[in-house]
């Protein structure tokens, strides 16, 4: 649901039309990210994947592009596929450390005639954070700030392993 801020994590009704067409509009800030996804899953998807769980989650639209500073609904071909496809990665070891998702989490939404893949990202529990991308803990964890993704300090990810232990 849409709150104040804009996102409340951790919903139990899927966004609507209505509400996707409302982060849309107001584009990507703390907890929303917009990717194009016209040619499949963008390579970007997982460093906002990992920089939402790091943080404190949000809300990533596939199917949503930025032209002139401004964000449109442009839909995605085939939306059951692009969300089988990010399934296969998100439980890939190679490609995410950990899938902290439920089947919840990840649906497509019609907008304007359209077909918009929504991933709601929680924050990762602290024993499952960092959450990173690839093999490499250090150079693959990364953390929001603002409407970016930036990957974490060496300091920071072992601050997350430090507070990851029992």
């Amino acid at each position: 649901m849409l709150s104040a801020r804009g996102w409340d994590i951790l919903t139990s009704v899927k966004l609507t039309a209505r509400q996707i067409e409302r982060l849309v509009k107001q584009g990507e800030v703390v907890h929303t990210e917009c990717k194009d996804a016209s040619g499949g899953l963008p390579d970007a998807l997982w460093e906002s994947y990992s920089s939402f769980a790091n943080t404190d989650g949000g809300v990533i639209l596939l199917g949503v592009k930025e032209g002139d500073r401004k964000f449109s609904i442009a839909g995605v071909p085939k939306a059951a596929t692009l969300i089988k496809r990010f399934w296969d990665g998100v439980n890939n070891r190679e490609k995410v450390s950990v899938n902290i998702l439920f089947d919840r989490h990840v649906y497509s939404v019609k907008c304007r005639g359209r077909d918009v893949v929504v991933i709601e990202v929680p924050r990762a529990d602290r024993r499952e954070r960092p959450v990173y991308v690839g093999r490499d803990v250090f150079n693959g964890a990364y953390r929001r700030n603002g409407e970016g993704d930036y990957k974490c300090s060496r300091e920071a990810v072992l601050a997350m392993l430090r507070d990851a232990s029992d």
